[in-house]
């Protein structure tokens, strides 16, 4: 009996002796970039560009020669990125319906500059009984492959192949006839191989339209960023650990029951103190952000950043960090869930 008692009150003091900060993921909705209003349900993306010309597009250094390849050009990049935009914008399903213009509304090569007029937009809008249109007005792209001897791989040849390119985006409001945005997306996409020789190296690279196509396709995909929220995985912690009132909460925490350890953690930020009482408040924050409570969260950050002014050490230095950053996520958190309702006509789920 007095074995078991003794057991009981060792697991006590290791229980309280000792935290454990446990790490969650969970998926965040994120605002678009810019904003098309609730009444906008369906819109139409089209090509208002000209292909791209340039000098020096392509330019090769190998171990004995520099040379620049002009007479390789893209001419499909706008069609795949669009294509890739709709199929992007189709599978986040933030727009009732997407609509791809099959034909290039720019003919000639003295208007590259040439946004899309009110006219055009509203005709567009008509046809495809839409509300908005987000043009692909321009591209440049260039590929850069270089070659050198790396005596790290036992003297094989190491290379890489970065495609780089600038689109020119516009989106179009024909509700109240005002862009939305006009953008320029900038990317980058790399490759890189090893080979003893450089035939080796070529068959690892991809070629160079083929990865100019492949940059097309990446850069339209990204593109949806900018006209749609996106959910994005993200990380948090928690305190799991350190008496017995925070293993139960953590207990429920792993069954979703956010509620449940909410009880729990208040609890013990009424009848703790200090450093136990920080790691509840912060603990409380997390579980208001679960449960979309925000000004809560703001709330219980504030308790615990009050009480641990007066607590030091070098845990409350790693507690006092913690909630002093959570705090500061919290407060664009808080920004961005007003950027959300307006996105989303005020219902989140």
């Amino acid at each position: 009996m007095l074995i078991r008692k003794f057991l009981m009150l060792l697991l006590v003091i290791v229980l309280t002796s000792c935290s454990s900060y446990e790490i969650i993921n969970i998926d965040v909705l994120k605002p678009a970039k810019y904003t098309f209003q609730p009444e906008i349900k369906s819109i139409v993306l089209v090509d208002n560009s000209i292909p791209y010309r340039g000098k020096d597009v392509h330019k090769v250094n190998t171990l004995n020669s520099k040379f620049s390849v002009d007479t390789i050009y893209a001419d499909n990049f706008s069609t795949l990125s669009l294509k890739a935009l709709k199929e992007e914008l189709q599978v986040r399903m933030f727009f009732d319906s997407v609509y791809l213009h099959p034909d290039i509304i720019k003919k000639d090569d003295r208007l590259i500059n040439r946004a899309l007029s009110g006219q055009q937009v509203d005709d567009l809008c008509k046809q495809y009984n839409a509300q908005a249109v987000i043009a692909f007005e321009k591209d440049i792209y260039s590929t850069k492959i270089q070659v050198n001897r790396t005596y790290v791989y036992n003297g094989n040849l190491y290379a890489y192949l970065d495609a780089s390119g600038a689109i020119l985006w516009r989106a179009y409001n024909n509700l109240n006839r005002e862009l939305i945005y006009k953008e320029t997306q900038l990317d980058t996409i790399s490759w890189d191989a090893l080979g003893f020789k450089i035939e080796d190296i070529a068959r690892e690279l991809p070629t160079i339209k083929a990865s100019l196509e492949e940059l097309a396709i990446y850069m339209g995909s990204k593109a949806a960023d900018y006209a749609t929220p996106l959910w994005e995985s993200q990380r948090r912690g928690y305190y799991a650990t350190g008496n017995f009132h925070f293993l139960q909460a953590t207990e429920f925490v792993r069954k979703q029951e956010w509620g449940e350890a909410v009880k729990i953690w208040k609890y013990v930020y009424d009848n703790y103190k200090k450093k136990t009482k920080v790691r509840a408040a912060y603990n409380l924050a997390l579980a208001s952000e679960m449960l979309d409570d925000y000004e809560s969260a703001q709330y219980w950050l504030a308790q615990g950043t009050e009480v641990i002014g007066s607590i030091s050490g070098a845990s409350a230095s790693v507690d006092k960090k913690r909630i002093i950053s959570y705090s500061f996520y919290m407060n664009k958190r808080t920004k961005e869930m007003k950027e959300l309702k307006q996105q989303i006509g005020g219902v989140i789920e």
